[in-house]
């Protein structure tokens, strides 16, 4: 939800996050590399041994993360199709006011994470048939299951799954972590260049309104928004 092209601050953030869940495998002793032809730039491969499997790294900076959805298929996109084990998260520590920030690495089994997707968006075609979930389809990380917002189904994988890893984000992000990484992990983000917006981009009455929807588990059609100068 969070647009993290929103300034230079943000996208820094967003690439040390990125890259954090990157040096969370391998300080595990996984050998991290991309999936050639795979056409997921969050996709990676981790290989240890004789363990080998496909990874999805996500990052947070609202605590919030998502999956686009193939329609015809019902399957998780940049999951399902491309047979990934692990789900790596990693979310910037907001909810700690005046706390160091931090990178918290979250390590979801694939499984897990299907499941919740699948209730939430169970959850929000039973509210509103004509849900659009074109931006993904997003999970809270903290919020405490609730059914009202439908939002909130499924919600709180990242407290039944607490951190695994707490790490500063002092370091500057290494050239690495590139813009189309950042933006297929941050499912909301278009895949264009960081340079593309404004520092102080203004927030357009569709952008609200998608905001709104996603928070209501509703279409943006049925947001009504009154601007009175």
């Amino acid at each position: 939800m969070t647009n993290i092209y929103g300034s230079p601050e943000k996208i820094q953030y967003a690439k040390r996050l990125f890259e954090i869940g990157i040096k969370y495998l391998e300080g595990q002793g996984y050998e991290v590399s991309r999936v050639p032809r795979a056409g997921k730039k969050s996709l990676r491969r981790a290989k240890r041994g004789k363990e080998e499997f496909n990874v999805a790294i996500r990052t947070s900076q609202d605590q919030w993360f998502a999956f686009p959805r193939d329609d015809a298929s019902g399957r998780w996109l940049g999951m399902d199709d491309v047979n990934v084990e692990r789900v790596i998260v990693v979310a910037l520590n907001t909810r700690e006011e005046g706390k160091e920030k931090k990178g918290l690495v979250h390590d979801f089994p694939a499984d897990e994470v299907r499941k919740r997707l699948n209730r939430n968006f169970e959850a929000r075609r039973k509210a509103n048939p004509d849900v659009d979930i074109s931006h993904g389809n997003w999970i809270s990380l903290y919020h405490e299951e609730a059914s009202d917002p439908v939002s909130l189904v499924a919600a709180g994988i990242g407290l039944k799954y607490e951190p695994v890893d707490r790490v500063p984000l002092f370091a500057s992000a290494s050239d690495e972590v590139e813009d189309e990484d950042l933006a297929e992990a941050d499912s909301s983000i278009p895949a264009v260049s960081a340079a593309a917006s404004p520092v102080d981009e203004a927030l357009t009455i569709p952008e609200a309104k998608r905001r709104l929807a996603l928070t209501f588990g509703v279409d943006p059609s049925a947001i009504k928004i009154t601007v009175e100068g």
